[in-house]
């Protein structure tokens, strides 16, 4: 009966949330109209359907150019003062038109994207960290037998390498916590041209079935003078994208709710870190930012 109870109040409250996030919409787009004049083909975004968490509006500018405005940290934060929803609304625009001019734009004007052959080489290094996670020590034994073999240890990261080839098995925690690194796997798999496109944000890697990372195992060398990349404004894209849905991760855990639905904390924050490295931030593995 609880359980029933549970179910019932989270559907309503899910109802209740989309119906708000429709009606302030409503105001977004209305707030787009005024203040950009030139703005052609007002519309709104995952609205009506899916995850509401995404909603947004988007419009096109007199150069042509395409706006997106995400509309879920403007709605949360009308949600804490109702009375104040025009100037959260205001605010929330002028930030998206006027982008600040300080540190952060310059560190990202110095951002360098990393290169194919950077990729296959951490793709590679993933392989070895997550086998030597394997439950089994035989098979994890199997795994820093393929690493050495391969040369595969000039890839690893100080931390990689000092898990892998710790003098014992490694304590358990380190093992689940790396494990998870098979997430991270999948966005270089994709980036790579062995994904058509990233998988939910709630579907575990198959990534060991994956014909292209079976062949790359089989032959590293040749997996890394061959490896190309998508374009880097997909790339870019989708580390957005999975920046916005680790941002409604954290958030729910900040406020001890319920991840939104279609998302998985632990795959959310290994995607978005391998994402993050790919399109240049962190000096190394060890240490990408990824705040929210």
């Amino acid at each position: 009966m609880n359980f029933l109870r549970r179910w019932w109040d989270r559907q309503n409250e899910r109802d209740a949330f989309k119906k708000g996030v429709i009606a302030f919409s409503k105001h977004c787009v209305a707030a787009v109209k005024h203040q950009v004049p030139e703005a052609t083909r007002v519309r709104t975004r995952a609205l009506w359907y899916g995850d509401q968490t995404g909603a947004r509006v988007v419009w096109t500018d007199g150069s042509g150019r395409e706006w997106q405005w995400p509309l879920y940290l403007a709605f949360h934060a009308y949600r804490q003062t109702p009375a104040q929803r025009e100037a959260v609304i205001a605010r929330s625009l002028h930030a998206l038109l006027n982008p600040p001019d300080d540190e952060e734009d310059e560190e990202e004007e110095q951002r360098v994207s990393r290169t194919p052959e950077q990729v296959a080489q951490r793709l590679l290094a993933l392989v070895a960290v997550v086998w030597r996670a394997n439950a089994s020590e035989e098979i994890a034994q199997e795994g820093i037998a393929w690493a050495k073999a391969q040369g595969i240890t000039a890839f690893l990261s100080p931390a990689e390498h000092s898990f892998i080839f710790h003098e014992q098995r490694p304590p358990q925690a380190d093992v689940v916590n790396l494990g998870w690194r098979a997430e991270a796997m999948v966005p270089m798999i994709w980036a790579l041209g062995g994904l058509p496109a990233m998988p939910p944000s709630n579907e575990r890697s198959t990534s060991w079935s994956n014909p292209m990372l079976r062949q790359a195992m089989k032959s590293p060398a040749d997996f890394i003078a061959g490896a190309t990349l998508r374009p880097a404004v997909e790339v870019e894209a989708e580390e957005s994208r999975l920046h916005d849905e680790h941002w409604h991760v954290r958030d729910a855990q900040l406020r001890r709710q319920p991840v939104p639905s279609g998302l998985e904390a632990g795959i959310v924050i290994e995607r978005r870190y391998a994402l993050s490295w790919m399109v240049g931030y962190g000096d190394n593995w060890d240490d990408v930012p990824t705040d929210t």
